[in-house]
């Protein structure tokens, strides 16, 4: 039996550096722990490196703008050998889809170029990128080019994005769908023939055996937290609305809302105007560990994710958030929206409508006030997160596929 090194490469947009992606980097780690070679390259490096959980994927980052010496210097060697063979993928760049997907794809067609001559470097076996947008469009032209075997996870607003999406499909060894919800859109886009390729395997979170005892239920002053990016799809204004509502009721609470982003200034206005300061607490993006460690503490008597659709059809995926608070032991109360009941069913939290935030505030009223519940919950939660999320199994998921690519 010929045993082949494990060698893959990650395509991101940003991660490991910046926050946007801290969900990926649980993944990235365990296939580390799990002897792969990894090597991540984000397609479009932007900040920081903030995630330090584990060094594993960090060692092997490569950074290199889309448009760096060394990405053009890649983009011409490749035109002299292969001049075939990228005229062929000019015209596939150019085949469907919006024109904002084909101008793009065709900037980012010299940082393919410079991930072909990586994987050839560094005798990479497989190719994984994150997101059918243009990290997948980076991992087809290595493909093309270097004969090398890819395929990517597709999540939630990169499949109706349809970037070249079929096109995708057809050529990949497989896709993996992280949603009930993205298998269907898949599906439907790329046509039932494609159904070969694609699985569904969400993403997966570490979870403990036993119950988390520890967990913090309920108390005198309990706290609620809500963590995710500030965006129109998480719903926050909701949140914020039920907590005034929970306050003219007397109920003494706080609220932390961890995370930053577009709806921020928003946000803090509308809590000025709700005349919440002293009740609920900003407290920005934190690096992945940190609310591992927040949702493991105890401090959180509740997690309310309040998402929910937005007029121009973006929706919730399966947020890791809420998963890592479920295996946490951390109560979660969400909202029937987008793939969310995936994760969460009225045995494991609490399911309120979204865009209501006297349903919201009914339902954290509920669970602070009755601590035997809430324990109920949290416990059958983690159960679930244990039999169906955690990350180790969903990771044997992704390698067992990749290993069938590289067999001889």
């Amino acid at each position: 039996m010929i045993i082949i090194p494990r060698k893959l490469m990650y395509l991101t947009v940003t991660a490991p550096l910046g926050r946007p992606e801290a969900f990926l980097i649980p993944e990235m780690n365990c296939l580390a722990e799990r002897g792969v070679e990894l090597t991540v390259i984000p397609v479009r490096p932007a900040g920081r490196l903030e995630h330090r959980d584990g060094d594993g994927p960090f060692l092997s980052t490569i950074v290199s703008g889309p448009w760096s010496l060394a990405v053009w210097r890649s983009a011409l060697s490749w035109s002299l050998k292969a001049p075939l063979r990228v005229a062929g993928l000019l015209c596939l760049l150019l085949k469907g889809g919006s024109l904002a997907n084909k101008v793009k794809n065709l900037l980012l067609l010299p940082k393919g170029m410079f991930i072909a001559e990586k994987v050839q470097s560094l005798g990479i076996n497989h190719i994984h990128a994150h997101w059918a947008s243009t990290p997948s469009t980076c991992a087809l032209v290595a493909s093309v080019l270097t004969g090398v075997g890819w395929s990517f996870t597709a999540h939630r607003w990169d499949i109706k994005n349809n970037n070249l999406l079929p096109e995708k499909v057809s050529r990949c060894s497989f896709v993996r769908v992280v949603s009930s919800h993205g298998l269907k859109q898949v599906t439907k886009i790329a046509g039932r023939e494609s159904g070969i390729r694609v699985i569904l395997s969400p993403l997966g979170v570490e979870v403990n055996p036993e119950f988390p005892e520890k967990s913090s239920l309920g108390g005198s002053k309990p706290i609620i937290g809500a963590v995710g990016s500030l965006t129109a799809v998480k719903g926050h204004r909701y949140l914020l609305q039920a907590c005034r509502l929970l306050a003219d009721r007397g109920v003494n609470f706080r609220c932390l809302i961890v995370g930053d982003g577009p709806e921020r200034g928003s946000l803090l206005r509308l809590a000025d105007r709700l005349k919440l300061g002293g009740v609920v607490f900003f407290v920005g993006a934190l690096t992945h560990d940190r609310v591992l460690r927040l949702l493991r503490s105890g401090i959180l008597s509740l997690l309310v994710h309040p998402s929910v659709e937005t007029p121009s059809d973006e929706h919730e995926g399966v947020p890791v958030a809420v998963m890592e608070a479920m295996a946490g032991g951390v109560p979660v109360i969400v909202t029937k929206t987008g793939s969310v009941p995936d994760l969460v069913d009225r045995d494991t939290g609490v399911i309120v409508p979204p865009e209501n935030p006297a349903a919201l505030a009914r339902a954290i009223r509920s669970l602070l006030s009755d601590p035997d519940r809430s324990r109920s919950l949290a416990k059958a939660a983690h159960r679930r997160i244990r039999e169906r999320f955690e990350l180790n199994t969903n990771v044997n998921v992704l390698l067992d596929m990749m290993d069938m690519d590289t067999m001889p």
